[in-house]
This record gives structure tokens, sequence and C-alpha cells, in this order.
């Protein structure tokens, strides 16, 4: 086996571990909105997997990410049980996860600059705030499916 074909071998390792992380990304998204009642969902959980569409959710994510945080707002300021009134009140103006998640994705957008070291100074720096939001959004999941369990299933 020569060195073109181990390079080309990397590269596909690398792409499918690239593709998996990003499944599982797009998973948590997707429970995430699973998790907020209808009414409350800006978006269709269905939706987000048209991220994985090459170019198109590039830009498409800040959709995405819109929906998602304005999706998790309205749950949280939603009334629960048999009280009017909500549980927790997140102001209007407040998006969760929204300022986190917007940069990580202005960030990628700039990584595809053919700029070597403003490629890999946003390229890093948008990592680390793409783990941030995916953090933050597993734990607006974990709070709101524990909210409903509190409410006996809802």
């Amino acid at each position: 086996m020569n060195d073109t074909h181990v390079a080309g071998l990397i590269q596909i390792l690398l792409l499918v571990l690239f593709l998996a992380v990003a499944i599982f990304f797009l998973l948590t998204q997707v429970r995430t909105l699973d998790s907020i009642r209808p009414e409350n969902r800006c978006m269709s959980p269905g939706q987000v997997w048209l991220q994985l569409i090459p170019l198109f959710g590039l830009f498409y994510q800040f959709s995405v990410i819109e929906r998602i945080s304005d999706s998790i707002r309205n749950e949280l300021n939603s009334p629960t049980g048999d009280s009017i009134f909500a549980e927790e009140t997140i102001p209007s103006n407040h998006r969760p996860t929204y300022s986190v998640a917007r940069s990580y994705a202005i960030l990628f957008c700039i990584s595809i600059i053919p700029f070597p070291l403003l490629k890999e100074l946003a390229s890093l720096a948008g990592l680390v705030l793409w783990v941030v939001y995916w953090v933050q959004l597993a734990g607006y999941k974990k709070r709101i499916r524990e909210r409903i369990q509190l409410l006996g299933g809802q």
C-alpha cells in the first residue's frame, strides 16, 4: 500500500467520523424538539435533518438555531399542570442557547474562507463553541424532560 492509498483511507475514516458525530449532534437537536410540546415548537423535529444537505445546511443551521432557541423559551414559559402560570419564566427577549449557537455557526462559516490562519482560528473557536452549545442543548432537553415527568408525563 502506498502513501496515496493510506491518505485516502485516512480521509474516508475522518469523513465517517465527522458524519457520525454530526448525526449524534443532530439527534440531540431532534430529541430536544421532541421533548417540547407541539404547541410550543417553532419547527418540526424532522426538519433538523436538512442541515445534512451540503452548503444549504451551512446557512440553514441559523434558522434551526433560532427556532430551537425560541421553542425552548416557549416551553419553559408555558403554564404547567393546573396552574395558569409558568413555573419558570424566561424574558421574551432572551433566547436560551442562541448566542453561543449563533457564534459557532458564524465561526464555521468563516472557517470556509481560504485564509489559512483565519480558517484555523475560526475552526478551533467554532469547534469549542459547538461543544458548548451541544452541552447547553442537552441540559435544556434534560430540564424539559424532568419538568414533564414532574407533571406526570403530560
